[in-house]
């Protein structure tokens, strides 16, 4: 893998020897709008769990699942469609587009996903904390603020393709791939990458199993109470899974993810080893006061308190780590081969969240019988005409 980065590093002095240094990315812009199509990527399908009425979703299981397929299909052939003759980044997934970019701007989609989660969680509690009951308009306000965001998104990618840090890299990517000859990459040069990084394709996988394993259906089952008891804890009910759950992971997950521009530890070729100990808080969160109704399993971990800093930490291990495998695994392999890698990675992230579509359902069947105890469920007042 050394000699792998050492040819990457090679042939970036070799493009830069030729067509001089990098310019300079101007107050960020390039960096705050890649970020911003993080937050856009996200935003649509975090307003649809997180804040739509349930109810009326749920009555159409055939559409969700039907609708999701589709949604699934569509991310998945866009991470791995290229079309390197065009070399347009409307035809790539914008994963693959930040390959040829520093580390720090691939780094920027991960940070504007958390972002996204943030703000939503956000606009949630404060909806919950201003008793706003018509249900219709919040809807139509939030999925108002979701159109606008991807309209900005739209008109930001004419600008984007204007600003000479973007064409230097987006060149560099493509002399590097012209030289290697793999401006439409065979099958062989598929496997090739895919064998530079499978740890890195693997941490992504796992680190976004692991993180929906328990959020939020399992999270938001934990309660300090049982039914009937009174509340037990110094969190009003109301905004409980608002502030313990939703934005304490959200937040948490933003800044392990913006972390990780300043501190890459560890290394490419160790980062699998920390990923896999995250595996621990699947057992960790069945062990606090999850489902305390139903539950046969001893609870060991009953102050709420343990939830809350667990919450956090499986939070920031999830943004951090999240954000190196996506790093790493553009520049792992030869300059040539990082946009495949980074398609492959977005394919792979895609692929990890998708297979707890059917705990999200459950999550949202539940979440439906208790809609006056959860913030983030819509009372179906409205909908019932």
């Amino acid at each position: 893998m050394e000699s792998k980065l050492s040819s990457s590093r090679s042939a970036d002095n070799a493009y830069e020897a030729e067509f001089g240094e990098p310019p300079h990315d101007k107050c960020w812009i390039v960096w705050l709008i890649i970020m911003l199509h993080g937050i856009g990527v996200l935003i649509p399908w975090n307003m649809f769990i997180t804040i739509a009425p349930q109810l009326l979703f749920s009555a159409m299981t055939w559409f969700y699942y039907v609708t999701l397929t589709i949604v699934v299909i569509l991310n998945g052939s866009n991470g791995l469609y290229q079309d390197y003759s065009a070399e347009r980044m409307f035809q790539n997934s914008v994963f693959g587009l930040t390959a040829d970019f520093p580390a720090a701007y691939t780094n920027a989609i991960v940070v504007g996903n958390n972002i996204c989660g943030t703000f939503i969680s956000i606009l949630s509690i404060a909806t919950n904390l201003a008793f706003i009951t018509d249900s219709k308009s919040v809807a139509l306000t939030y999925f108002s603020i979701t159109l606008a965001v991807l309209v900005v998104c739209i008109l930001s990618l004419f600008y984007l393709t204007q600003v000479e840090f973007y064409k230097y890299y987006v060149n560099k990517g493509k002399q590097a791939r012209i030289a290697e000859h793999a401006t439409r990459p065979s099958l062989r040069q598929f496997c090739e990458t895919f064998k530079g990084c499978w740890m890195q394709l693997l941490s992504v996988f796992l680190v976004f199993f692991v993180t929906l394993a328990v959020f939020p259906a399992v999270l938001a089952g934990t309660t300090p109470n049982r039914k009937g008891e009174p509340w037990n804890s110094d969190i009003p009910k109301d905004i409980y899974l608002g502030l313990t759950v939703f934005l304490n992971f959200n937040l948490l997950a933003a800044i392990g993810s913006t972390t990780a521009n300043f501190v890459q530890i560890p290394g490419p070729n160790y980062i699998l080893f920390p990923v896999l100990l995250r595996l621990l808080f699947i057992p960790y969160f069945m062990l606090c006061n999850y489902n305390v109704d139903d539950r046969v399993m001893p609870v060991l971990f009953e102050n709420q308190w343990f939830f809350i800093i667990g919450n956090a930490i499986m939070a920031f291990t999830s943004g951090y780590f999240s954000s190196l495998a996506m790093m790493y695994a553009p520049r792992v392999v030869h300059s040539s081969l990082s946009k495949t890698a980074g398609m492959a990675a977005a394919a792979i992230l895609v692929t990890g969240t998708c297979l707890h579509i059917p705990n999200d359902q459950q999550f949202n069947k539940k979440m439906g019988n208790t809609q006056k105890e959860s913030p983030y469920i819509m009372s179906d007042r409205g909908y019932n005409n």
